[in-house]
């Protein structure tokens, strides 16, 4: 048992800082060096950066991150979004502190390429993990809110649009929309193959002779649904409960040790799944709409008590002024 924590903790750190270091050195070795301008707050910073030179790229990564951070923060509590925090933080210092490694490309197509690979197995690293480099991802989730009909992905794309479009303008070369683009898109390419595939949930098939204690544990721990389905053994003949359950990409390490920790001679499946609708993923119109119906109801609620407090403040401010007259 101490093995397994001890390849754990290991496998995390590795994870960890080796994603905030590929992530630094993107930015170094091939990006800036040939202003190529990615998507979200990174492509803003280095716009600014381009702007004026003196200001550290990472610390206004990290800056340009917090206002995002807080919202995020203020809308699912700081519990959610410690491992963001550190995400951010950690890539952000790892663009300032590898700031002396040389740039070795003069050519702009090979750093918009090399860069967008080397930064995105950094991003899937820390995604791998359930760490997020910030940026676009929490601008599309603040979005999300206002814009419920479209997806996160298109979001993340119309935003991306922006800044790379506003830095053309600003850095006054047409041509780095090209680079951007490709960069944009090897990055993409970069994340999906470090994660394991382009889709967006993973699920699992579970034969175990402790069905029970496998669906509790994955409950408790990704806190997830689980189905039993009823089957039979064709060689045996016996009776069979076998588990299914649908998890996020960022998930599938947890699962796996889940597994693994209550039963190592588990049969266990894992599919790309292209579309999931549900609970805790992508929601239906039905259920947004009653996302929507609660959430007015208790803003209704919340004015409501607002509302209350301050009347009970006003009477409680006429009541002393009726005593003190009453003294007098």
């Amino acid at each position: 048992m101490n093995k397994k924590k001890y390849k754990q903790y290991l496998t995390e750190f590795f994870s960890f800082f080796g994603g905030a270091v590929l992530f630094g050195l993107s930015m170094n070795m091939f990006l800036e060096p040939a202003n190529v301008v990615m998507g979200g707050l990174t492509g803003v910073a280095t716009t600014i950066n381009y702007l004026y030179n003196k200001l550290p790229i990472g610390a206004m990564i990290f800056a340009l991150n917090i206002p995002l951070l807080l919202m995020n923060i203020k809308i699912n509590g700081f519990k959610s979004m410690v491992k963001s925090v550190l995400g951010i933080a950690a890539s952000s210092l790892a663009v300032d502190v590898t700031k002396f490694v040389p740039a070795t490309l003069n050519d702009p197509m090979l750093c918009a390429i090399l860069g967008g690979v080397t930064m995105g197995a950094g991003a899937g690293l820390l995604l791998s993990r359930g760490y997020t480099t910030g940026g676009s991802d929490l601008t599309a989730f603040l979005l999300k809110r206002k814009f419920k009909r479209l997806t996160t992905g298109r979001l993340v794309l119309i935003v991306d649009v922006f800044v790379v479009v506003g830095s053309a303008i600003v850095m006054g070369s047409w041509e780095g929309i090209i680079y951007s683009s490709v960069s944009i898109f090897a990055y993409s390419a970069s994340i999906d193959a470090v994660m394991g595939g382009s889709e967006k949930a993973k699920m699992a098939i579970i034969i175990s002779s402790k069905p029970e204690e496998i669906a509790c544990s994955i409950d408790k721990v990704l806190n997830r649904g689980v189905t039993y389905l009823h089957g039979e053994g064709w060689y045996t003949k016996s009776e069979k409960e076998v588990l299914m359950s649908v998890v996020k990409r960022d998930e599938e390490f947890l699962i796996k040790q889940v597994v693994e920790g209550v039963d190592r001679d588990a049969f266990m499946i894992l599919c790309d799944a292209t579309e999931v609708l549900g609970s805790g993923f992508k929601e239906t119109e039905r259920q947004e709409l009653e996302a929507a119906e609660e959430k007015a109801k208790r803003r209704e609620e919340r004015a409501a008590a607002r509302a209350l407090k301050k009347e009970e403040k006003r009477a409680k401010k006429n009541l002393k002024k009726e005593n003190k007259k009453k003294k007098r």
